[in-house]
């Protein structure tokens, strides 16, 4: 069923968002995060205690460790490379496996380490709360697409719009829709062909993990309640988490998900994006073949540079001028480069106006 809408917004979240995420906790400068902060994905496997005992928890992601860990060196090229050689060995297959449950369990804990330092305080909370204020006053629909594994977005959602993802239908709402293209911590896929319950005991993780060449992963998808993820109901669950690769294009999500979200990418007059840096291409694909016109742009992220990465992504330079190939042609733009706390705290009178005028080509207003 094809949705009407007078226009839509769509927010667009990478891990920069939930890595500055706490208005009261503004991210280090020069020195390693804290030991609670959800990571960028280069420190996905930081020498932190909760990532540390993740890892002894799964330990046949440990031979990758030292490559994953290396100064200098991009996790997400490292296990691209990784995925790679297990076209052909096994033993690769295994690692990743393993380090999917590593993600899983590792992030699930963190993000309640950070939980009891914010104590729900986000900027999550706060940027919703602007955008419940326009939606009530304008009726236009709104569509968070989220590449983060946790559920800081949920959360946020449940205490401002009141609205309870906990079950994945309840992900497509009529005024607000989520969708999370990777995967999430508390995700999980049905695994068939071991269907008697009974069963189940001759099957604990570690072999789940040894025989991850012979599962069957179903599209089917469970909400899950605690980690490590093993049964749940009637069904033996595999993480669904994307392994963070270099070119990202791997969805892990409901296929009713991706279809929601082509329905709804014509509609949109808005992009806010915040803390990503475009490099799902994918994503970008359907982006380019989904908006009917290039939509008013906002970009949240931590520095000039990064700004330009992600205008990059649309086809946009410093100046709003065409990069290469790219489709899309000299939209207006806001950058905000000094990230997601400042956008909450300093930059409010800016995001009001980015959300009361949508600006497309051609010169149509909203």
């Amino acid at each position: 069923m094809h949705v009407r809408v007078v226009g839509m917004l769509l927010v667009v979240f990478g891990a920069g968002a939930s890595y500055d995420s706490a208005p009261d906790f503004w991210p280090p400068s020069g020195s390693p995060p804290e030991e609670d902060r959800l990571p960028l994905a280069n420190g996905l496997f930081d020498l932190r205690p909760i990532f540390v005992e993740a890892a002894d928890r799964f330990p046949d992601c440990k031979a990758v460790l030292p490559r994953l860990r290396a100064k200098g060196v991009s996790v997400e090229a490292e296990l691209a490379k990784i995925r790679e050689e297990g076209a052909n060995w096994t033993p690769a297959l295994q690692e990743l496996a393993a380090v999917q449950y590593y993600l899983h369990v590792a992030l699930w804990r963190c993000e309640g380490a950070w939980q009891n330092r914010h104590h729900g305080v986000t900027n999550y909370v706060a940027l919703l709360r602007e955008i419940r204020k326009w939606r009530d006053a304008s009726s236009e629909g709104v569509c968070f697409v989220t590449f983060n594994y946790d559920r800081m977005l949920e959360h946020a959602m449940q205490r401002v719009l009141k609205l309870e993802p906990r079950t994945l239908d309840v992900y497509a709402h009529k005024d607000y829709t989520l969708i999370k293209l990777h995967g999430s911590v508390d995700w999980g896929r049905e695994i068939e062909g071991i269907g008697d319950p009974r069963a189940f005991h001759t099957y604990p993780i570690e072999r789940l993990i040894s025989d991850v060449a012979n599962l069957k992963l179903s599209s089917r998808y469970r909400v899950v309640s605690t980690p490590p993820m093993w049964s749940e109901g009637d069904s033996l669950v595999f993480p669904a988490l994307s392994i963070p690769l270099e070119r990202k294009d791997e969805f892990n999500c409901p296929d009713e998900h991706v279809q929601r979200l082509e329905q709804l990418l014509p509609e949109v007059t808005r992009i806010l994006t915040i803390g990503w840096r475009g490099a799902e291409h994918r994503f970008k694909s359907m982006l380019r073949h989904g908006l009917k016109d290039m939509p008013k742009l906002m970009i949240v992220s931590g520095s000039n540079e990064d700004a330009l990465v992600t205008a990059k992504a649309f086809g946009l330079g410093k100046r709003g001028e065409v990069l290469g190939a790219e489709p899309f042609v000299n939209p207006h733009y806001v950058p905000i480069n000094s990230g997601f706390t400042n956008l909450v705290l300093n930059e409010r009178a800016q995001l009001e106006e980015f959300l009361r005028t949508g600006f497309l080509l051609g010169g149509q207003r909203g």
